[in-house]
């Protein structure tokens, strides 16, 4: 055996014994963390926030996306038993499911940024504009929007046999590989995580024009019906910011 051969054979052992040991793991840990979030966000002071609806909706998919991609990942990777290639419907199910688990999820980060923009705009009417009706209209349509969109993966993904005794489920080959070369690129490397920031960014320059309106000088007047607009948001959207900025960073 080469140096090199030795050196590949390494690296795959250690890739093993990380999916063996840490993939468990990590499953343990990621779905107790998605049940406290749910448990927490489900609270009565928190449910009613737009915010917190958006923030349950993530939970939801990345238990999924824990419960299917990442068990099947660590199934094949650690322990030698790849699920996906088992049979032509368990390959399509692996991989619609786990793109439309992953996008939802991602879909559903956006949506809460943007619901931060509205709370922590100056402007009431914009405020205003942050419902728990628009929240539930928003995750509905964009969740029925993937489950459409991905559903190509049911169709167009094949087990195909890459060398003797050794098959993969992947895209069907042709112009559909592009397809999805283009897909990730454009959509999950590049929009996703850029509309991620943009809104963060947004977000922190509405509460840098609160804090500003704040400290600078303002006359009173006994019949002013604009003065909420000095506290457009209270302790606890504070925090969902803060939620939902720290969820962006890990996305990222």
């Amino acid at each position: 055996m080469s140096s090199s051969d030795g050196f590949l054979t390494s690296l795959q052992s250690i890739q093993t014994n990380l999916f063996r040991i840490g993939g468990p793991i990590l499953l343990v840990f990621g779905t107790v963390s998605c049940v406290i979030n749910l448990i927490v966000f489900t609270q009565k002071n928190l449910r009613k926030s737009p915010c917190s609806i958006y923030l349950i909706a993530v939970n939801i998919a990345n238990f999924l996306y824990i419960t299917f991609a990442v068990l099947f990942i660590t199934l094949e990777v650690g322990y030698g038993i790849d699920l996906a290639t088992s049979n032509l419907f368990m390959c399509r199910f692996y991989y619609y499911i786990s793109y439309l688990i992953d996008i939802i999820s991602a879909s559903y980060l956006i949506l809460a940024s943007i619901d931060r923009v509205l709370v922590t705009s100056p402007n009431a009417r914009t405020r205003q504009r942050s419902t728990r009706s628009l929240a539930y209209i928003c995750v509905g349509s964009g969740t029925l929007f993937w489950i459409l969109f991905n559903s190509h993966a049911l169709f167009l993904t094949d087990i195909a046999e890459i060398a003797p005794g050794y098959s993969t489920c992947y895209y069907r080959a042709g112009p559909y590989v592009i397809f999805m070369g283009y897909y990730l690129l454009i959509v999950k490397a590049i929009t996703v995580p850029l509309l991620m920031i943009i809104f963060a960014i947004w977000t922190a320059k509405n509460i840098r024009k609160v804090r500003q309106r704040r400290i600078a000088p303002v006359v009173t007047n006994t019949r002013n019906t604009a003065g909420n607009s000095e506290q457009p948001f209270h302790s606890k959207d504070r925090q969902f910011v803060l939620m939902v900025a720290v969820d962006i960073c890990i996305y990222i």
